[in-house]
């Protein structure tokens, strides 16, 4: 008589053949885990030193956008402007002397509180920042600027429940500008005009 291969001899070596198949899969993902791991250390430890520090400059919370045409304060009343926006002696220094490479033009932007909830933002045009207490009375903030420019507005103080909303005197009249929520904050995007 002749029988038939054992049923149980041959289970047993494909057994053997699974698991092992399964380690090596196991070892596999591992791998391919720990060098996706090691290239995005090296990529983040390879980023010059100047762009982590941009990254770090902005402020925290979501970016809300806006474009606006501001009154541009001529090269000549530059000097006199700045004084009575309260700069101090070395800020009107260096922007006057940027004014003079042509590196950045001055721009008046008058901005008001449009909600009637009041507050207080800071107004940051490159290195320069003002705080600025919004009210029903528009407020006149001197700024240097490129050509076209990001200005920031931040909320200082808390802008409650239903935030806040400034405004602004553009070119083009009274505008209002999004209302700005805590962990907000408004990029302007500027040109002078």
């Amino acid at each position: 008589m002749n029988q038939g291969p054992d049923p149980l001899r041959e289970l047993q070596p494909q057994t053997e053949t699974s698991s092992s198949g399964l380690r090596v899969l196991v070892a596999a993902v591992a791998g391919i885990t720990l060098i996706a791991g090691g290239g995005a250390w090296l990529n983040h430890a390879s980023r010059p030193a100047a762009q982590q520090q941009e990254k770090t400059a902005q402020p925290a919370g979501r970016q809300l956008t806006f474009g606006a045409e501001f009154a541009l304060i001529a090269p000549e009343h530059a000097e006199q402007a700045l004084q009575s926006a309260g700069y101090s002696a070395s800020d009107q220094a260096r922007i006057l002397a940027g004014i003079k490479r042509r590196e950045y033009r001055l721009v008046t932007m008058p901005i008001f509180d449009a909600s009637g909830a009041g507050g207080v933002v800071s107004v940051q045009s490159g290195v320069i920042t003002k705080m600025v207490t919004l009210s029903q009375n528009p407020v006149s903030v001197v700024l240097p600027i490129l050509i076209s420019g990001e200005v920031q507005i931040s909320p200082v103080s808390d802008p409650g429940v239903t935030g806040m909303q400034p405004g602004a005197l553009t070119v083009l009249g009274p505008t209002l500008l999004p209302t700005i929520h805590r962990d907000e904050y408004l990029t302007m995007t500027v040109v002078a005009q």
